[in-house]
């Protein structure tokens, strides 16, 4: 794997790679040392040796430890200076300086790389002085040390930000799916919804009218026959809104034909096939200009009324479904003049008032349901819409 793909190694094996780098070095540094001759050197010697060692294979640590490392790397090899040997140069001293910049920030990377270049241009102008380097080291060695220093400062801010990038990345993909996935739980709340108020409305109509025609079976067979159409009627429609619902779930493509939501033209037909229930209609503004969503809840919520005066009310003798349309709002009642228990048989509030409460809110508007004066049970909702 590492000779077919070095590359990829090195960049998969960080400190492997550093650990080769040093050992490299530091074999290059003590060969130099051992070898070299020019006149003006020092010859070799086994502390030259050592100290060309120190000045080069610490980078294996540089990493885990760049501070130190530069510290060590940095006195070898200004020892190695002073001593006029032969060794490594200033590269392992320039590699150090980049690792410290790369690796550290804040006031530990200013101060101790302030004070090392301090050191440094201290070292450099003794040997200007006592003539054992030249003046242009003056000038090169401070700029090659500092510019290592920022090198390495830039590609951590780099690295950094890339980090930061992906980061985003990832948040922006998981609210992605959190958003998506709430807006599934919220249509699935919605169909349930939907599903609830035309079931339940109905099948409890189903009850009523069965009942009658079960009791009429003898009495009066025509109606019965009435009955049994009603029922059949209910059932009809029944199944037309819920293939209507589930359609929406199966049509993936989106482009299958909808029939249109119901709306407050639909409530005269609503209450009329409530022929169970002594059901009074009264309209009041302009009911033409409203949002098809807006209209959708206020049939949901006069069918669930109903639904709840056939189920708890018990007898009642007037039933008023009222639809007002002022200049900025809708107000819908239904109103009765039963016992009033709107709440299921475990005296918590049932499913449709939950429904109803959930879809006045999704508009902002106001609901209330509960005994009226005089007896009897209200609901009435109140949705804000725009200017008729």
């Amino acid at each position: 794997m590492v000779l077919r793909h070095p590359i990829r190694w090195l960049r998969d094996h960080p400190v492997g790679a550093d650990w080769l780098l040093a050992v490299a070095l530091a074999a290059m540094s003590v060969v130099l040392h051992l070898t070299y001759r020019e006149s003006g050197t020092a010859d070799s010697s086994v502390l030259g040796a050592v100290l060309s060692v120190g000045a080069t294979l610490p980078l294996g640590w540089r990493r885990r430890s760049p501070a130190i490392v530069l510290l060590v790397v940095a006195l070898c090899q200004m020892w190695i200076e002073a001593m006029d040997a032969a060794g490594p140069g200033w590269m392992g001293v320039l590699i150090a300086a980049y690792t410290l910049g790369a690796y550290r920030s804040g006031r530990l990377l200013w101060r101790l790389g302030g004070s090392l270049l301090l050191v440094v241009v201290t070292f450099v102008i003794a040997g200007v002085v006592t003539g054992s380097a030249p003046w242009q080291a003056l000038v090169s060695t401070p700029i090659m040390f500092a510019a290592a220093i920022v090198l390495g400062d830039n590609m951590r801010r780099r690295r950094e930000r890339s980090a930061e990038l992906v980061e985003r990345a990832e948040r922006a993909e998981r609210e992605r799916h959190l958003v998506a996935h709430q807006h599934v739980q919220e249509e699935r709340t919605r169909i349930a919804r939907e599903l609830h108020d035309v079931v339940a409305h109905s099948v409890s109509l189903m009850v009523i009218q069965t009942a009658a025609a079960r009791r009429q079976l003898l009495a009066d067979p025509q109606g019965v026959d009435a009955s049994l159409a009603a029922i059949e009627e209910t059932g009809r429609t029944a199944m037309q809104e819920m293939r209507r619902i589930l359609g929406v779930l199966r049509d993936v493509s989106g482009d299958a034909p909808l029939s249109p939501q119901p709306g407050l033209s639909a409530i005269e037909g609503l209450t009329a096939s409530a022929s169970d229930l002594p059901v009074s209609v009264h309209a009041e503004g302009d009911l033409d200009h409203l949002p098809v969503g807006v209209e959708l809840s206020a049939f949901r919520i006069v069918q669930e009324a109903l639904t709840n005066v056939r189920r708890h009310a018990g007898p009642v003798q007037h039933v008023d479904v009222s639809m007002v349309r002022l200049e900025n709002s809708l107000t819908v009642e239904v109103t009765d003049d039963g016992r009033g228990a709107a709440a299921s048989d475990n005296g918590e509030p049932g499913f449709g008032l939950m429904g109803m409460r959930e879809r006045v809110a999704a508009y902002e508007g106001q609901l209330y349901a509960g005994p009226r004066p005089g007896g009897g049970w209200r609901v009435r909702a109140i949705f804000p819409v725009g200017v008729a």
